[in-house]
């Protein structure tokens, strides 16, 4: 039907056609830190970094395939870009940065465009963003028993526009540490040391990131030592794999002397406990049983710590058995670092038995401690209460007494106060008629 001039002719609303937003340029699709400027953003948060280049400390080692070395120290930006731009890792070379802390409760002794331009060069994963994480400010010892999630990463093919070439181990290691305080004061602490190494397949390269938790540690101490040495960093180009036990075999035996410290401390108090009287003075008393909680408290990270350092090995596992399949080791090198991980495994499950034998001891013993102060204050109540038995016996037969004499008093008081207030006749007086 045709509409004549004036007639309602209904509009037509067009859909409109969206053009679809592009992914943002720090997506990474195959990542868990899929969107890397949200850790940015709370490695920020968390005051990581140092905001005063002066602080500023950065070691850098380079050895190449010849086993010479390089190495340089940073406190700033410029020189760190300077380095990198004048050297690269060769083939079968080895690069190994250095990122201190002042002490395990500060920041990295780093800035954060100083952090970020290494993150850059080296173009780590951004899940190491994760484990930098764990190195920041703090006032307490909060995530004491937290060592992030170990991470692996490996694949030779293309995944859509992605080629991967390398393997990727990342982890925190937390280990204890002694250190002789003022008498009184608990020596051993908790320290950790984060570690990211990146191994080119193709180049036979590889790129070492280790957050250290003091400006100089034994690991630290011995790295450098290797590194610097031409028969250690031969070794260390035959296997790329192996810096990781240089860094177990400094800090595993530790963890027998710290339990063994603890041990000895609750199994000092519980023979104290055992043999004491409760009929004489008490040497224990509550601050005993504040210290046996103390100790008992002390081995409860280690119910978290021992079995991330597991999954840590289960990682160096997983790449070792890559490295294999890639060509990059041969058979007789590839199984004598899986024995060497499955012994530290075995290590492993001893010190798990062992903390789970001294909470069961420290627990027992604060128990033990606990019924020996009850009994104690049940002996003095109950003598207490005997004591004043006796005194109310006591006031009983002096109430006794005291009714007796009053009794008798009664009966020979009248007569007794009659004769005084009646006195006989004198005989001088005589009677009247």
């Amino acid at each position: 039907m045709d509409l004549e001039k004036g007639d309602f002719q209904p509009s037509v609303t067009r859909p409109k056609t969206e053009v679809p937003a592009p992914l943002p340029e720090s997506f990474h699709p195959f990542s868990l830190a899929a969107y890397p400027d949200d850790f940015w953003a709370r490695l920020e948060l968390r005051n990581c970094f140092k905001s005063v280049e002066s602080l500023i400390k950065v070691e850098c080692i380079d050895v190449d395939s010849s086993q010479r070395t390089t190495a340089g120290k940073f406190s700033s930006l410029a020189e760190l870009q300077l380095y990198t731009s004048q050297s690269t890792t060769s083939n079968h070379g080895i690069r190994v940065i250095s990122i201190c802390q002042a002490n395990s409760w500060k920041p990295l002794n780093v800035t954060r465009e100083m952090f970020r331009s290494i993150v850059g060069f080296t173009a780590v994963s951004p899940e190491f963003l994760d484990i930098a994480l764990g190195f920041y400010q703090r006032d307490v010892a909060v995530e004491e028993a937290f060592s992030s999630a170990p991470l692996y990463k490996c694949n030779a093919e293309s995944i859509g526009h992605i080629t991967n070439d390398y393997a990727e181990v990342a982890y925190i290691c937390k280990y204890a540490f002694f250190k002789p305080n003022e008498e009184g004061k608990d020596p051993w602490s908790l320290r950790q040391t984060g570690v990211y190494q990146k191994y080119d397949l193709k180049t036979k390269s590889a790129t070492w990131i280790f957050l250290h938790p003091t400006n100089v540690s034994v690991f630290q101490t011995r790295l450098n030592q290797i590194l610097k040495s031409t028969e250690g960093s031969r070794k260390i180009q035959e296997h790329p794999l192996l810096l990781h036990n240089i860094l177990f075999s400094s800090v595993f035996p530790q963890w027998r002397e710290y339990l063994a410290y603890y041990e000895r401390k609750i199994l000092s108090l519980s023979n104290t406990t055992m043999s004491e009287q409760i009929q004489e003075t008490l040497r224990v008393n509550h601050k005993t049983l504040t210290s046996v909680r103390f100790m008992e408290n002390r081995c409860l990270p280690l119910r978290a710590i021992l079995p991330a350092m597991e999954k840590s090995l289960q990682s160096i596992r997983r790449a070792n058995d890559a490295l294999l399949e890639a060509g990059i080791l041969k058979s007789p090198a590839k199984e004598a670092l899986s024995q060497l991980l499955d012994n530290y495994s075995s290590h492993l499950e001893a010190y798990i038995q062992n903390t789970s034998f001294l909470q069961s001891r420290a627990a027992r013993t604060a128990e033990l401690i606990a019924d020996t102060l009850t009994f104690k204050n049940s002996y003095s109540a109950q003598s207490q209460n005997d004591y004043m038995l006796k005194l109310t016996m006591s006031t009983v037969d002096d109430s006794t007494t005291v009714r007796v004499i009053t009794i008798v008093t009664l009966i020979y008081l009248p007569a007794t106060f009659t004769a005084v207030r009646l006195p006989l006749p004198r005989k001088e007086e005589s009677p009247s008629l």
